[in-house]
């Protein structure tokens, strides 16, 4: 499905990746460990696009998709849960995952995707009119996580998906 080879990236003249090879077989589950500053949040960026590889290639079901912007990755079924979350705080719950159905293969089956998200996240139904702002930080993780899902992806990445979580809300999560 997923298959990262030789990628090099840079931040200006330094290197953040050097030769990085990755492989996600489709059902598998994959984590990247590492200490603060090894490059794992490189990498989800390089491979969602948010980074332009200076060498290596990203295939995707076999064809190239390095260095495509993430409105097109997204297209073809990847998703973001960015560490962070950069949800939209002014806007409610709903809306923040109304936009994470922006893929046109997603917009057909948004609202029963809703649907699934909130019975992932029960949490979220409740507070569906909400500021997304305004939400606990492990409320705006599940939000976060409920966007990218909004996308049907047929590969999920999450950056930190734990990232100042309470065990208990990790657990949940």
């Amino acid at each position: 499905m997923l298959d990262v080879r030789d990628l090099d990236v840079f931040y200006g003249l330094v290197p953040a990746l050097h030769q990085v090879r990755l492989e996600v077989a489709a059902g598998e589950t994959v984590c990247l460990l590492g200490p603060n500053g090894a490059g794992k949040t490189t990498t989800v960026k390089s491979i969602i696009g948010l980074l332009k590889p200076r060498a290596g290639t990203i295939r995707w079901d076999g064809a190239d998709i390095t260095g495509l912007p993430p409105h097109v990755t997204v297209g073809l079924g990847l998703a973001l849960a960015p560490e962070g979350r950069l949800l939209f705080p002014d806007m409610s719950v709903e809306e923040n995952l109304e936009l994470g159905a922006s893929p046109a293969r997603a917009r057909p089956e948004t609202r029963q995707t809703q649907e699934w998200v909130y019975t992932l996240f029960p949490r979220l139904r409740a507070r569906r009119r909400q500021a997304a702002g305004t939400m606990s930080g492990g409320e705006q993780q599940m939000l976060a996580i409920g966007r990218a899902l909004m996308a049907r992806p047929r590969l999920l990445i999450l950056d930190e998906p734990s990232l100042g979580l309470s065990p208990l809300l990790v657990q949940e999560l």
